[in-house]
C-alpha cells in the first residue's frame, strides 16, 4: 500500500510539472521576418536546407532554380527543358531579326528601283522576324509568370548556384507586421512608407529588411492588391 501512494504521488507531481509555468508556450503563426522562414535565410546555403525543399528545382529560369517547400505540389515534367528550349528560340529569334535589320539595304537618294526593291524586301523580312521573336519572347514571359505563381501558391526558395536569392512566403504566410497574400496596397503603404517603401523596375514594391542592408521585402501586387512577398537578395545574381 505504501508503495501506491508514493506511485501516486509522483504522479500528480509531474501532472502539475507539466501543466505549470514551466510547460512549454504553443507557438504563434509563421512569419516571414528578418530571420527567414522554416530555416531559410539571408546567407543560407543550398546544401544546408536539408529536407525543407523539394528535393528537385520546379523551374530553372536564367541559371537560377526555384524549389518550393517539401510537400508542395511535384515539378512538372519536362519543365526546366521547356523553359530551355523556349529561351533559347526567343534568344535565336531576336539575334535573327536584329541581324536582319542591321543589314536592311539603304538605297539612299541615288538608289535605282531594283536597290528599293531590295531594300523593301529585306524590310519586310526583318519586320517578319521581329514579329516571331516578339511572340517567343512573350511565350518566355508566359512561361516566367507561370512559375512565379506555381512558386507563391506553396512558397520556396530561389537559388543562384548554392546561394539563396529569395525567400517566397505561402499564402497564408505574413510578415511580422502583416502584410503579404491579400492585404490592399493601402495598407501595404500605411505600414511601410515611413520605413522606405518603394516601387521597383519589375513593378514590385519593396522595402528594407532590418539588420540585412542587401534584403528586402519584395512585394508582388495585382490591382490593389498583394499577390505574394518575399525576402530577395538582389546582390544574388543569377546566371
Amino acid at each position: 500500500m505504501r508503495v501506491v501512494v508514493i506511485g501516486a504521488a509522483l504522479l500528480v507531481a509531474l501532472a502539475a510539472c507539466s501543466s505549470g509555468p514551466q510547460a512549454s508556450a504553443p507557438a504563434g503563426p509563421e512569419a516571414l521576418g528578418p530571420d527567414g522562414l522554416r530555416g531559410l535565410a539571408p546567407g543560407v546555403a543550398k546544401a544546408a536546407t536539408g529536407t525543407t525543399l523539394a528535393a528537385e528545382p520546379m523551374s530553372g529560369f536564367d541559371g537560377c532554380k526555384a524549389y518550393t517547400f517539401a510537400g508542395g505540389p511535384a515539378p512538372e515534367p519536362g519543365a526546366l527543358e521547356a523553359e530551355q528550349q523556349a529561351v533559347t528560340k526567343a534568344d535565336d529569334l531576336n539575334q535573327k531579326a536584329r541581324d536582319a535589320d542591321a543589314h536592311v539595304l539603304d538605297p539612299g537618294l541615288r538608289g535605282s528601283a531594283a536597290d528599293y526593291a531590295k531594300s523593301a524586301a529585306q524590310s519586310a523580312a526583318a519586320a517578319k522576324l521581329s514579329a516571331q521573336a516578339a511572340a517567343a519572347t512573350v511565350v518566355v514571359t508566359e512561361l516566367r509568370e507561370e512559375r512565379a505563381a506555381e512558386l507563391a501558391a506553396s512558397g520556396g526558395a530561389v537559388f543562384a548556384g548554392d546561394k539563396v536569392r529569395s525567400v517566397v512566403a505561402p499564402p497564408q504566410v505574413k510578415t511580422p507586421e502583416g502584410a503579404g497574400a491579400g492585404t490592399p496596397l493601402a495598407d501595404l503603404h500605411r505600414l511601410y512608407d515611413a520605413k522606405g517603401l518603394k516601387p521597383t523596375p519589375e513593378g514590385h514594391f519593396a522595402v528594407a529588411v532590418p539588420g540585412h542592408p542587401t534584403w528586402t521585402y519584395d512585394f508582388t501586387a495585382v490591382g490593389a492588391k498583394v499577390t505574394y512577398v518575399a525576402l530577395l537578395d538582389a546582390s544574388v545574381k543569377c546566371g
